[in-house]
């Protein structure tokens, strides 16, 4: 009797460091995955508003500029530096109550399971376009400018856009005096022994502007015309970008007291469009 006593006490302990399994279906399958945040502290989350008041969210802790580049990247969930958390409330939540510095005091929370462990893995994908007419292009850096073409508005570094030297076709691109480069590759598209980039009068870095014979038209494209205005400098390019993500979480255990949520792999949700802007720089001219 005294053996079957403590068979049963053990049996007890062990159940209770165990905790409670709770069966919940996280189904969040018809909820718009959201962001907010920035550089320092990132909140991926979807609200269930249908079925139930609930909420599910992770939120990572790091300075770097997320959804601007192609890229696969992991987050150990810890509890404390990335952390995930899944609650059911009084009335379902708007987007405030996970975006603003201050949490709101309703609705009220009725469970709350927070992460002890797990990972994330964030997976962005971003594409970028140059405006330039030119598809499939690729990492090459014809004018040395450290942008790749794909990248680049003005490829030959010439300070005309390639935009304007392509062309009305892009398939067949202009190529101004017949020597087998497109003028969007040729840094003297005229052939008269100027570079076009030094075919720019009034130095506002663009060519394409200054005509000494309208009827002619702009003057790197006129080899009658030879006048010569070293500038050694880069117009400002743009080029534009978006992204989508996709965020997946594994081996996640969440806890509220003894009671445990586990999930061995949980598509957290997909989102388009997340991060879409127009990025300016100018390149430093290359030092020979």
């Amino acid at each position: 009797m005294k053996n079957l006593l403590l068979i049963f006490c053990l049996i007890t302990l062990l159940s209770c460091d165990d905790g409670d399994i709770i069966v919940t279906s996280l189904d969040f399958e018809n909820s718009n995955l959201e962001v907010c945040g920035g550089p320092g502290s990132y909140v991926f989350f979807k609200i269930n508003s249908t079925d139930a008041a609930e909420s599910i969210s992770v939120e990572f802790t790091t300075t770097d500029v997320l959804f601007t580049e192609s890229a696969e990247q992991n987050f150990s969930i810890d509890g404390s530096t990335n952390s995930a958390n899944y609650r059911t409330f009084s009335e379902a939540p708007t987007a405030t109550y996970f975006c603003s510095s201050i949490p709101p005091t309703s609705p009220q929370t009725l469970q709350d399971f927070n992460a002890v462990s797990g990972n994330a893995t964030l997976f962005t994908t971003t594409v970028f376009d140059d405006n330039d007419g030119l598809i499939n292009e690729d990492d090459e850096d014809t004018d040395g400018d450290g942008l790749a073409n794909s990248l680049d508005e003005d490829d030959d570094g010439d300070n005309v856009l390639t935009s304007v030297e392509i062309g009305s076709d892009p398939d067949n691109p202009r190529d101004s005096d017949g020597d087998g480069i497109p003028d969007y590759l040729d840094t003297d598209d005229d052939n008269d022994g100027i570079l076009t980039r030094y075919e720019d009068a009034d130095g506002n870095l663009d060519p394409a502007d200054d005509e000494t014979d309208p009827g002619m038209g702009a003057d790197y494209l006129n080899p009658a015309v030879t006048a010569e205005n070293i500038i050694d400098q880069f117009r400002p390019h743009s080029y534009d970008f978006t992204s989508d993500i996709r965020l997946v979480l594994t081996d996640l255990v969440l806890v509220n007291g003894e009671e445990q949520i586990t999930r061995e792999t949980l598509n957290f949700g997909e989102a388009v469009n997340i991060a879409s802007a127009t990025v300016t720089v100018t390149p430093d001219f290359p030092v020979n």
